[in-house]
């Protein structure tokens, strides 16, 4: 499949072909409440999942509005069956009347599990996760501080007594009564993985440890594929920083080492040595007939071939992901980065195309950082070409990105937003978009972006013969641009500045 990529010209007009703009599963949504809504967003989200090299969610603080809470099923089970025992009936409870020996590893770990079982937000979860760690630390010394060991327990066992505590609008000690009752027991504070004690394995109702399960298994995933996270180019926000995925990793031994180094080699900027690498990964994957990861294995190999340029090539493997897969990120995955090859050589309609199915695959996933994405891509054309649908997809994507808490992705519609009000000739719009973008683009840490939406709006004021605002817009621009070290856009803002005082 070839693409010609030597005549790159301005965007051709394109007709409007009145698809229509993608909703929200609004049908699927409306018999939900909004407890129920909120509750599902806080349980699937994963603060920590790269698997897309999704950008991390930043939340401003625990908010909740406790008559708005509904506890689940099992979650009431697990409240009351502690909440209606002392401390030294617990105690019984666990050990069966029996005093033996509980090594701190099995402690740390069911305390984890606890946490995630009842649905514990993502940020509650990082400071009960500050406290555990800290024991850790102190279990692999020769001579653990125990009473700072039982402190830090404490402390992470009261926040998550706070947490029950709102859901269920009666006060709760069952975590802290859980821990009073291990306090009376002989404690193994020499941290051994393997030391496991049956009496003390904490029992959840059927179903309530799917998610400790999951985020155990994600955990995995995560700290196998560290070194191969990618860095998101600053020049533009790609899908795979936004798409909301896990790391994906095969079932079978080998596979998954080939997977894994081939990873690595890519990572390392090792081109040739990955795609031999995956090349083997393939056939290990016909061997055991993974039909899965041979489409994964697919996808990445068309990832390197897009990063070296070779737009046919990654279009084939790209094509070829999508022959045997099921899984819909991976869908929505090659679909927008075929669309950003399109894209990027002119070729407006198959671009769009796959954008737009791109859009359809994040939706039956459930992804809307990486709908607002494509949506945004596509409006970005349509304001290209000076089409005032632009406004009708930057919009309804800048309604989805506000549903979710990923700063870059809100930045990125904004800063979009901006360029097309200003294109339409609507600079007060334009102005409020690209302030929203700064904001948005500082609270995730992209001084860069802050920049380049500065330098924008200091523009649209000197449009306006505002000097003495656009110098202000300048200075501004110029701050941040100092903190992303970027050498050429600080020069660019300090001539501006210079020619502004002269």
């Amino acid at each position: 499949m070839g693409l010609n990529l030597s005549s790159i010209y301005q965007r051709p007009y394109l007709a409007k072909d009145n698809r229509n703009l993608v909703k929200k599963k609004q049908d699927e949504d409306a018999s939900k409440s909004a407890a129920q809504t909120h509750r599902e967003e806080q349980t699937h989200q994963n603060a920590r999942s790269k698997g897309l090299q999704y950008i991390e969610n930043n939340q401003d603080g625990f908010t909740r509005n406790t008559a708005q809470i509904q506890a689940e099923p099992w979650q009431k089970e697990i409240y009351k069956n502690a909440q209606t025992h002392s401390t030294q009936a617990i105690a019984e409870q666990v050990t069966g009347g029996r005093s033996s020996s509980i090594n701190i590893a099995q402690i740390l770990k069911d305390f984890k599990n606890t946490a995630i079982a009842i649905g514990t937000p993502d940020e509650l979860n990082e400071e009960v996760d500050s406290y555990l760690n800290l024991i850790e630390k102190q279990v692999t010394k020769d001579n653990p501080n125990i009473k700072r060991i039982k402190t830090d327990l404490k402390n992470a066992s009261s926040i998550l007594d706070e947490y029950i505590s709102t859901t269920l609008n009666k006060d709760s000690k069952v975590v802290e009564n859980w821990v009073d009752a291990l306090f009376l027991q002989d404690i193994d504070f020499k941290y051994n993985e393997d030391d496991i004690n049956p009496q003390f394995l904490v029992k959840f109702p059927e179903g309530s440890t799917d998610k400790a399960k999951k985020a155990e298994a994600e955990k995995t995933q995560q700290e196998a594929e560290t070194t191969t996270t990618e860095a998101v180019k600053a020049e533009e926000i790609p899908v795979q920083a936004e798409t909301k995925t896990n790391v994906f990793i095969p079932q079978d031994s080998e596979l998954k080492s080939l997977f894994i180094q081939s990873k690595k080699l890519a990572y390392a900027k090792e081109p040739k040595k990955a795609i031999e690498n995956f090349q083997k990964a393939l056939s290990r994957a016909d061997e055991v007939g993974d039909t899965e990861t041979k489409s994964k294995i697919f996808f990445e190999i068309g990832k390197i071939y897009d990063d070296y340029d070779y737009a046919a090539q990654a279009l084939k493997s790209y094509h070829k992901s999508l022959e045997t897969t099921t899984d819909n990120n991976i869908r929505t995955k090659a679909h927008y980065s075929m669309a950003q090859i399109y894209d990027n050589a002119n070729q407006i309609e198959p671009a769009l195309d796959h954008y737009f199915v791109s859009v359809g695959y994040g939706g039956e996933s459930e992804n809307l950082a990486a709908q607002s994405t494509s949506l945004t891509r596509m409006g970005n054309i349509y304001s290209d070409m000076y089409e005032d649908t632009a406004l009708e997809y930057l919009t309804t994507a800048q309604d989805l990105a506000e549903e979710t808490d990923n700063s870059k992705v809100k930045g990125f519609v904004a800063s979009s937003l901006g360029r097309a009000y200003e294109r339409f000739g609507e600079p007060q719009q334009a102005l409020k978009s690209y302030s929203n973008a700064v904001k948005n683009y500082t609270d995730a840490s992209s001084p860069l972006k802050a920049a380049q939406n500065y330098v924008s709006a200091a523009d649209i004021m000197l449009d306006f013969n505002s000097v003495n605002k656009a110098r202000g817009l300048l200075t501004k621009a110029q701050k941040y641009a100092t903190e992303a070290d970027d050498k050429n856009l600080l020069n660019e803002i300090n001539t501006r500045l210079s020619k502004l005082s002269a």
